[in-house]
């Protein structure tokens, strides 16, 4: 297939990743300024719990039928379709019959109803039309984009009127209602089939045995993600989980939309050199050094501009929240540096290297609930994610540079050059930062990442000129074709 078939592609999804986040964030920001601290809380438990069931069930099947050799086979995506929504029934069942001990847990069971509103999430999504799936075969993303972007698209809009309406986090139930029916909606939209479904067995094993490595990764995703904000809302009160909520979405919010778009373009750009050990080590050094850039520049924008950008965009009353920012970009920008060496593992086809970090990744939950237990609250919990995420970086590198033959000795320099800039940053942040002046401290957190983006760039010539080589390559190729 054609590079400028893989970048057209990757634009594309992109673009449609950003859309959906920069829609789930303004809808964020929509809500927590029109209902309470607590109440923002009690909303973001909903998504824990929904992120918990969906996660770690996942067993793939879209992937399946992208992957598969015989994935446009009728019958194996009626049996994809018949097995989603048995899925989504015997979630539903699962989700209505714990509902009350969930409540429980988050010391919520005045709002048992609400999780048992849950249930009725997966049974609606069980009848998405996979049609979407089947077109990302011949790298046809439009429908896909469109079925994805367009609900977070609607769900902004309704937001307000909603949130106006209810004035608590009964509108986020009605949001994500919403979006569940309309992503159904449009899945049947675009389909060109007819929708069937039927249970063949040899299908159903092949969903199982392709799926379970998936659902056991979706479940250490949901630990890697969701788990901090789950202890919280745990342990502490809704209005802790609130403003962590709040805090949380800030720093992930950039981190998804750089990381994603970074993956999506040198994904093929690695993966042309894969088996060319020379231009591989140039690629994966040079890649590598772009998402410590990226991870650096996370960390330091939002390490000193991001508690005044909190309570610009969601009020002073989660000002609380804005002195745990500067360590959660912290935790932000070293998983955006770890998705540095995951672009060159996936590039390469090493698919399981991405599992084994997450599972070195996952020790940090232990550690977060031992923090709790000795009383060293929120910041504990946060401290813990980030020995993980360092963990779990060393480990990804030792393993690639032991499977690849890379020699990674290269970035020792400027892993030093990045380390300082955000030592330096985090050293500012703790002394000066307050988030009681928004315009100067974010004013001064810009002009700093400046400077540390422009002093990386000069020890990261190899970079650039990789990135050049890269696009006269594809000039060539486009050319060619």
């Amino acid at each position: 297939m054609q590079l400028n078939q893989f970048i057209k592609g990757g634009m594309l999804l992109s673009l449609g990743s950003a859309i959906g986040a920069l829609c789930t964030f303004g809808r964020n920001i929509v809500i927590t300024r029109l209902i309470s601290v607590e109440d923002y809380g009690i909303a973001a438990t909903f998504g824990i719990t929904m992120a918990l069931i969906q996660m770690s069930t996942g067993l793939g099947v879209d992937r399946l039928i992208v992957q598969a050799t015989d994935g446009n086979e009728p019958r194996l995506q009626a049996t994809a379709q018949a097995f989603n929504i048995l899925r989504g029934v015997i979630l539903a069942l699962v989700l209505y019959a714990v509902a009350s001990p969930v409540a429980h847990l988050f010391n919520l069971p005045e709002v048992v109803w609400a999780f048992q509103w849950l249930a009725v999430l997966p049974l609606i999504t069980g009848f998405v039309h996979m049609d979407s799936a089947r077109f990302q075969r011949t790298m046809r993303f439009a429908p896909l984009v469109v079925i994805e972007s367009v609900p977070q698209v609607i769900a902004l809009i309704v937001s307000v009127p909603l949130a106006l309406y209810f004035k608590d986090y009964r509108v986020m139930l009605w949001i994500i209602t919403i979006q569940a029916v309309t992503t159904v909606i449009l899945s049947f939209v675009f389909a060109e089939r007819r929708f069937s479904i039927r249970l063949n067995k040899v299908y159903l094993n092949r969903i199982f045995s392709f799926g379970w490595p998936l659902m056991l990764n979706g479940l250490l995703m949901f630990g890697i993600f969701q788990a901090d904000r789950g202890i919280v809302g745990i342990a502490y009160s809704m209005e802790d989980l609130g403003w962590f909520s709040a805090a949380f979405t800030l720093t992930l919010f950039p981190t998804i939309i750089f990381m994603r778009t970074a993956q999506n373009l040198m994904t093929p750009m690695i993966s042309r050199h894969q088996n060319d050990t020379a231009q591989l080590e140039l690629s994966a050094v040079a890649s590598i050094k772009a998402f410590l850039i990226l991870g650096m520049l996370i960390c330091v924008g939002l390490g000193l501009g991001g508690p005044s950008l909190s309570v610009v965009l969601f009020g002073e009353k989660y000002l609380a929240g804005a002195y745990i920012i500067p360590w959660l970009a912290l935790m932000q920008g070293i998983r955006m540096i770890k998705a540095g060496p995951t672009t060159v593992a996936i590039a390469c086809g090493m698919t399981k290297l991405p599992l084994y970090s997450n599972m070195v990744r996952s020790l940090a939950i232990p550690l977060a609930l031992f923090s709790v237990w000795k009383g060293w609250g929120v910041f504990g919990i946060v401290m813990s994610g980030i020995a993980g995420e360092v963990l779990s970086f060393m480990c990804f590198m030792y393993l690639l540079r032991r499977i690849t033959k890379v020699d990674f000795s290269r970035l020792y320099l400027f892993y030093f050059i990045i380390a300082l800039l955000i030592a330096v940053a985090l050293l500012v942040s703790m002394e000066f930062v307050t988030a009681l002046n928004p315009v100067l401290e974010i004013l001064g957190a810009c002009l700093f990442s400046l400077f540390a983006l422009f002093l990386s760039l000069v020890f990261a010539r190899d970079l650039i000129n990789w990135v050049r080589t890269s696009d006269r390559n594809h000039d060539a190729d486009s050319a060619t074709s």
